[in-house]
């Protein structure tokens, strides 16, 4: 190792919430996603006051959404999370049963960054946080 690669600043993990209200669709969603030093959950909630509560808090790089939860909707958190975003943009993606054209059409217009259908595009979600920079 050259000095200067030692003078470079260590890179965080990539900070994830996951808001989904069932706990083996959220242990799946931590075993695809977290990579030691390269992705990390750090979030997990499973209604839209605790998850909106929560990003305020951790201020995630993503946040993966379904959007029927214990109480509120996903719709909801995402309406919220764009209205108070700061200057950064987390990435957004909907993973969902719900999959209707009418439903990922509100979802987008809302501010989601992707719309998954969870019975086939599980795995997606991993390819989607990889390229958080």
């Amino acid at each position: 190792m050259t000095g200067s690669e030692r003078n470079l600043p260590a890179s965080r993990p990539i900070r994830v919430q996951v808001v989904e209200d069932l706990v083996r669709v959220q242990t799946l969603l931590r075993e695809i996603i977290e990579e030691p030093g390269r992705l990390e959950v750090a979030g997990m909630s499973d209604n839209e006051e605790a998850a909106l509560r929560q990003f305020e808090t951790l201020q995630p790089d993503a946040v993966v959404i379904d959007l029927a939860l214990r109480s509120g909707t996903g719709l909801g958190l995402i309406q919220s999370i764009r209205r108070q975003q700061g200057e950064r943009r987390p990435l957004l993606i909907v993973l969902t049963n719900y999959t209707q054209p009418t439903i990922a059409s509100a979802c987008l217009k809302a501010g989601a960054d992707h719309f998954l259908d969870k019975s086939r595009d599980f795995m997606k979600v991993r390819k989607l946080l990889d390229q958080v920079p």
